[in-house]
């Protein structure tokens, strides 16, 4: 222990400790931005300086080591959570394919590598294998940052990483078996063991935490909870003899479709993790790096360069060969051998059970062991290249990634702005949580309260709604524009409102009504209808939407001829893919045939089922045979459009009266073309526009009846 005016040092004081952590997970990244050099390696870098080996003022304890190892788990918890599920499905063959490669490659270098020039044993060989063909995601949260979490590159990429550290895990519990045969560690019971574990991970996990979430909104909970439930998976791996950091990405997988990527659960728990547990891990990686471990000799120095060198170049091929073999862009390739070149705690726990195997004794009584000092040092100097490496290559290929999709982007291409008018404290959450998951990149968002004196709105109950809507947005990390408006009524500021920020969708509230005779959308709502010609979405909510496992679409004949058809469609594959929901739609043929062509446009990764309906007297029985868990949603139309009917009047009162414990939304398309009379029109717009029969509306009032009569 050394002293610096009249301070020890390293640093023993938890408070102080902590401290030195923070200012690092501060400056850390302001000083190395500067320097051009990426932020992993500059907290790596900066955790090797302030580390045992270098200036000392922080020792590597106990806090330390769990923070960094709680880090890794995390790391490896939300590439889990992260990652495109129907991507990865579409994906699994690739997946599994690039897995293979990923390992078999580097371990033909380690064994190559290690047999002709290090002279290793065949056992050491195979564990020097499991070091190279393994690897960890160390610059996912680079991923992350840039928005490429659900590409298709880096879901194989992760989908590979499981194949690669499972192979790596049998080989390394294989060696670890024939030096400790009474251990117990055997193949059945090693097997039996992660078979229950995976159980409990898939199956038990899942429905506790749809009960849970489902019963409790507490923020904090919610965030206690899933973190207890991804240490829980670690833990089970652990004691069924792999790493945790499987556990902890099976719990992510598990929980993917249950914790929407636009919610504040998600935010939570990302931001803990970047805040926190990454920066943690990072510099405790760089805290074992020893350096003045290679001034005794250079022996040392060619172990860590042989095997720096050949698991860059393995890992290098493997990215390669898989880029060819599947015609892969030179980014997405670079972007593979970025993410799979990193390492840290597969590589750490073999070289650990490696230099712990003592195969025999010199004369000097001193242990020999199965991977000696050298190894060790050599495996974290490799560490900290594969991890400089990986953050370089991963940050440079995101960027040229988002260049591609940039210009692969239409240049017409123009905002959709939302505005959502809050007027129930109770809604304010649901209609925010589902503007931003209908929110596209270029669009912005709008909070409307509209000060209607005749009504007895006064200024302060508006502010209050506002600042109730900020509230929330900032707990989601969403931008909102709060707008307050002194208006004659409330249809006229909300009018007035979307001239003014140039929105195209307006998403309001609507709740049961007690009064069966009552009309759900009231007179305000049926009056901004009335004088307005913009996209209105209109939405019941009786749960969370997070809950939908399918988004029933109901569309009318000629829907397609509506001005704002396109972007509803695109809107609604949108809000499948951050609710990880499959599509079903419910339309005429020749609708069905125009939603086929904009599917071509469309880069969809959602599961979808076409079905036509020729007769809108079914729909009751559709809707009947729906779950809780099902998102109705109508297109709907107003008087004298194309694709308007009678009927669709109706559409409101039934679900109102019929079914009001269904989750039901209502579109109203932006429509610029009106039917008067005899109206024709050019191209596609031509048909008569009479072609809806009143034998759907004489129905649809009787079933309104019936089910009013059972009601009373």
């Amino acid at each position: 222990m050394s002293e610096l005016f009249g301070i020890s040092f390293p640093v023993e004081n938890p408070i102080a400790v902590f401290l030195i952590v923070l200012l690092i997970i501060l400056l850390a990244p302001i000083l190395f931005k500067r320097l051009g050099i990426p932020h992993i390696v500059g907290m790596i870098l900066a955790g090797m300086i302030v580390g045992p080996y270098a200036l000392n003022i922080l020792p590597f304890d106990r806090s330390i080591d769990v923070f960094g190892k709680v880090g890794l788990y995390y790391i490896m918890f939300l590439a889990g959570m992260e990652i495109d599920i129907s991507d990865l499905k579409k994906n699994l063959t690739k997946s599994v394919l690039f897995g293979l490669i990923t390992f078999v490659v580097p371990a033909l270098f380690a064994l190559l590598a290690g047999k002709y020039l290090l002279g290793f044993s065949l056992m050491a060989c195979l564990l020097l294998a499991a070091m190279f063909a393994s690897h960890t995601l160390v610059s996912f949260p680079i991923i992350s940052r840039y928005g490429l979490s659900n590409r298709s590159a880096v879901n194989i990429a992760v989908g590979g990483t499981v194949i690669a550290v499972t192979f790596s895990m049998i080989i390394l519990a294989t060696v670890d078996s024939t030096y400790h045969e009474s251990s117990g560690n055997t193949w059945l019971p090693m097997l039996l063991k992660m078979l229950f574990s995976l159980v409990v991970i898939f199956y038990v996990i899942p429905r506790i935490s749809r009960y849970f979430l489902k019963k409790y909104e507490d923020g904090i909970l919610r965030f206690v909870f899933v973190l207890a439930m991804a240490f829980l998976g670690a833990l089970l791996t652990e004691f069924a003899g792999f790493q945790g950091v499987l556990g902890a990405f099976f719990v992510g997988l598990a929980l993917n479709t249950q914790v929407p990527k636009l919610s504040s659960l998600m935010n939570r728990v990302e931001f803990v993790g970047n805040a926190i547990f990454f920066p943690y891990f990072l510099i405790s990686i760089g805290m074992m790096i020893n350096l003045r471990a290679f001034t005794q000799g250079w022996e040392g120095w060619y172990v860590a360069i042989v095997m720096s060198v050949s698991v860059l170049l393995g890992k290098f091929l493997a990215a390669k060969i898989f880029q060819w073999s599947t015609k892969m862009s030179d980014a997405q390739g670079s972007l593979l051998f970025g993410l799979t070149s990193g390492r840290a705690a597969v590589t750490l726990a073999v070289v650990m059970i490696g230099y712990n195997i003592i195969v025999g004794y010199q004369e000097d009584g001193s242990p020999i062991r199965l991977l000696n000092e050298y190894v060790f040092n050599g495996s974290v100097v490799m560490i900290l290249i594969s991890c400089l490496i990986s953050s370089v290559v991963t940050e440079k290929a995101a960027k040229q990634m988002l260049l591609e999709r940039n210009e692969q982007t239409q240049p017409d291409e123009k905002a959709h702005n939302i505005l959502v008018p809050v007027s129930n404290p109770k809604q304010i959450d649901q209609l925010l949580h589902t503007a931003v998951m209908l929110k596209q990149s270029k669009d912005k968002l709008y909070t409307l309260s509209v000060v209607d004196e005749h009504a007895g709105m006064d200024r302060k109950q508006c502010s209050n709604l506002l600042n109730m809507a900020a509230h929330y947005a900032a707990s989601i990390d969403a931008e909102f524009h709060q707008v307050m408006r002194f208006d004659t009524d409330v249809p006229s500021g909300i009018v007035n409102a979307v001239k003014e920020f140039q929105v195209s969708d307006v998403l309001v509230g609507i709740h049961h009504h007690t009064h069966l005779k009552d009309h759900p959308f009231g007179l305000k709502l049926r009056g901004l209808l009335k004088h307005a010609s913009f996209n209105v979405y209109i939405t019941r909510f009786n749960q969370m939407l997070d809950d939908t496992k399918r988004i029933v679409l109901m569309l009318p004949e000629k829907a397609e001829y509506e001005h704002g058809f396109s972007l509803f469609m695109q809107r609604s594959y949108r809000l499948c893919q951050q609710l990880h929901a499959s599509a079903v739609i419910y339309a005429h043929p020749d609708t069905l045939q125009h939603i086929r062509q904009l599917l071509r446009r469309f880069d969809l990764k959602i599961s979808l089922e076409l079905n036509e309906l020729h007769n809108w007297q079914n729909v009751p029985l559709i809707i009947d045979s729906l779950t809780e868990h099902d998102l109705i949603s109508f297109v709907l139309s107003r008087k004298n459009t194309v694709s308007y009917a009678p009927l669709l009047d109706e559409i409101p009162l039934m679900m109102e009266r019929l079914f009001p414990d269904k989750m039901v939304s209502y579109f109203y398309p932006e429509q610029t073309v009106f039917v008067e009379n005899i109206t024709t029109y050019s191209g596609p717009l031509s048909v008569p526009a009479t072609h809806h029969h009143k034998d759907d509306v004489s129905l649809f009032t009787q079933i309104l009846n019936d089910g009013l009569d059972a009601k009373n």
